[in-house]
């Protein structure tokens, strides 16, 4: 538990060490993006090579569909910074018709298990962190989108273990995630309304439209499902591959991946609230 609780405490203090460098210029806000999406690219590639698919990963071909995944991985946030989200997604989207290409001339065909074995390093966590990238560009509320992102999330997340953890009852997909109850559920979205509560009466943003306080809380709630999703597809792809952890990074909480999935679900959710706003 110490352990947990301190590499915890370093995770948040490197996120508000990085909010305070965004006042010196929003782009550097994105050097905390690139990490997450380095680490979070290894982990998920390293998962699904070590996994049932591994034979994806073997050979020649194998060796370029790794190349794939790293440079998209290397080159996606840099590129999204400085010329903008959508060609940061024409880098994802180049590496997953490459990866497809790859897979297809190898074997002929695109079978279930090789697509996502191929693909899913490629899109995840990338995809979704391009979502964040997205939100801190959005002008005057990008600030105000990257807290609803960061504050919401990890209180749904803390709300739903301490919920589930002191009441328990009945699970809430056992063949997923064991440990998980429908109380704890309830909890997280409970979590992520108070959060988005909190940081509305903060900012008091005007949306001309009445009742800005009903929207906030609609979007907690919202955004607390999304986490819990993110968490539980997470647990999937883990059960699918047959390990614990994504990683040993974070001591007691695993991998950044088992740290930031639940956010990266958010933050997708988010960054299209946002871009109507």
């Amino acid at each position: 538990m110490l352990k947990r609780c301190v590499s915890g405490a370093v995770f948040v203090a490197v996120i508000v060490g990085f909010f305070f460098l965004r006042t010196v210029d929003v782009r550097l806000f994105n050097i905390l993006i690139y990490a997450l999406s380095l680490l979070g690219t290894f982990e998920v590639w390293r998962a699904m090579k070590g996994g049932k698919e591994n034979d994806v990963f073997a050979g020649g071909s194998g060796a370029a569909l790794t190349a794939v995944v790293s440079l998209c991985a290397l080159a996606f946030v840099p590129v999204a910074t400085f010329f903008g989200a959508g060609w940061g997604a024409a880098v994802l989207g180049a590496g997953v018709l490459f990866a497809l290409a790859l897979l297809a001339i190898r074997e002929g065909s695109l079978p279930a298990r090789y697509f996502g074995a191929g693909v899913l390093p490629v899109l995840y966590p990338n995809a979704l962190l391009l979502a964040m990238v997205a939100a801190n560009g959005h002008g005057e509320h990008s600030l105000l989108a990257l807290l609803m992102i960061f504050v919401t999330s990890p209180l749904a997340d803390t709300f739903a273990y301490l919920v589930g953890s002191m009441i328990g009852g009945r699970k809430l997909c056992p063949g997923i995630s064991p440990n998980k109850t429908v109380s704890g559920a309830i909890g997280g979205l409970a979590g992520g309304a108070a959060g988005a509560l909190a940081l509305y009466f903060i900012f008091r943003p005007d949306l001309g439209v009445g009742c800005e306080w009903l929207i906030f809380l609609a979007i907690g709630l919202v955004a607390a499902f999304f986490t819990e999703a993110g968490d539980l597809f997470e647990s999937w792809i883990k059960r699918r591959v047959g390990i614990k952890d994504m990683g040993r990074i974070m001591p007691g909480h695993g991998g950044i991946m088992d740290r930031i999935d639940g956010i990266l679900f958010c933050s997708l959710f988010i960054a299209l609230v946002f871009l109507f706003l």
